[in-house]
């Protein structure tokens, strides 16, 4: 090479950022850990729901490396407080996806704070696995008077249980086919974006199966009296009252509906679960919830074990929740045979018959939710959670 080609090319090395050869190799898996990021609540209102979603994310990723890891390499989690901010959640995402480069994310446990990331996961394509139940969070555009056409979906972002329109057409499903119920209302905050979207997809559900709404009754973020909502719902007469909020909210609903005569049987959503028991006591007595979970379903008994052996405590729902998610993102990544995140995203989509603790998920790519996945239905008895149906799919309207 004579010097003047040379030079020619060595500036032409300089303006485009050459550091060692003109003609670079291609480049290669990073070496080190392979990252996972989470975000959740460990210091606000749901901190019990997002420090249970860690533990059940450790004991799985510390299962992996136990084993090896992931394509030779450790798997390190990487977890941030979102303290139920949306505000918060965005900035714990941004910061896993720009500076720790993880190759996905563990987040979202509650609607609001999915709401939020959604369409920040869509600009920097890191993937997020969910359990955000608010349909707009996987298909931003989605129509709650026509759920049948979901719109768009967010390719960034995958749900791991029921939707809230799922859900409530489970609970729905079975109120009407086996407890014979006909006549609905509902008491719901419209704040929550999770209550919200349950609270509409068993009205949709009710009124497709030519049963009848008598109303949705709402009350307002922070609010802890709800007789007046309560009073109109006992003059209404329902066969079936559904309440489908956070716990605390739930128990005290059925804490006054008990003081206030109200008769009726109280249909719930998967956030009647422990310690709702202790919260409502046998207030709750003869309601009926869907669940994730059943603890005395045979095929747990091992996760039980597994995990009682590691914290000296039982899990709870969300424990579940960070076993199954995490290990849906490590099946991804060994699919994909890469850390890159958009890599690991397709192998998301493409995702069948992944078993979980809560069932096996099948990833409908069209909606990013799981499709005939069953749930567990549950009752209150003497303060008591018991068990009516293993795994329950709602008749179709």
């Amino acid at each position: 090479m004579n010097r003047k080609i040379f030079l020619i090319l060595l500036s032409l090395a300089l303006i485009f950022g050459w550091s060692s050869a003109l003609f670079a190799a291609p480049q290669q898996e990073e070496a080190g850990p392979i990252k996972i990021g989470m975000y959740a609540d460990l210091s606000a209102g749901t901190a019990q729901w997002g420090t249970d979603s860690e533990k059940g994310a450790r004991l799985r990723i510390k299962e992996a490396n136990e084993k090896g890891g992931i394509m030779g390499r450790k798997v390190e989690l990487i977890i941030y407080d979102c303290k139920l901010s949306p505000t918060e959640a965005i900035k714990a995402y941004t910061r896993l996806a720009q500076q720790d480069k993880v190759a996905a994310v563990y987040g979202s446990l509650i609607s609001n704070t999915g709401l939020a990331v959604s369409p920040v996961a869509e600009q920097l394509k890191v993937p997020v696995v969910s359990r955000a139940m608010d349909e707009r969070v996987t298909t931003p555009k989605f129509d709650p008077e026509d759920p049948e056409n979901p719109g768009p979906v967010n390719p960034y972002f995958f749900l791991l249980q029921p939707s809230a329109f799922q859900q409530a057409a489970i609970i729905a499903s079975y109120a009407i086919d086996e407890l014979g119920l006909n006549t609905f209302a509902m008491l719901y905050s419209p704040a929550n974006a999770y209550a919200l979207y349950l609270a509409k997809g068993f009205e949709h559900y009710v009124k497709k199966r030519g049963k009848t709404m008598l109303g949705g009754l709402e009350f307002q973020a922070g609010d802890k009296d709800y007789k007046a909502q309560l009073t109109k719902i006992k003059q209404l007469k329902p066969d079936g009252l559904f309440i489908c909020n956070y716990i605390t909210q739930n128990a005290n609903a059925v804490k006054q509906a008990r003081e206030l005569g109200l008769e009726t049987t109280f249909l719930g959503n998967n956030s009647w679960y422990k310690p709702m028991d202790d919260v409502a006591g046998t207030a709750a007595d003869g309601g009926y919830f869907p669940h994730n979970i059943a603890e005395d379903d045979p095929s747990l008994q091992w996760y039980f074990k597994k995990y009682e052996a590691e914290y000296g405590q039982e899990p709870r729902l969300h424990s579940f929740s960070g076993w199954d998610d995490v290990g849906f993102i490590l099946q991804a990544i060994e699919k994909a045979k890469s850390t890159d995140p958009e890599k690991v995203k397709d192998a998301m989509e493409a995702t069948r018959k992944f078993e979980g603790t809560i069932g096996t998920i099948n990833i409908d790519p069209k909606t990013h939710r799981p499709v005939g996945l069953k749930m567990s239905i549950l009752y209150f008895e003497g303060a008591k959670i018991k068990t009516a149906v293993l795994k329950y799919y709602p008749k179709e309207p």
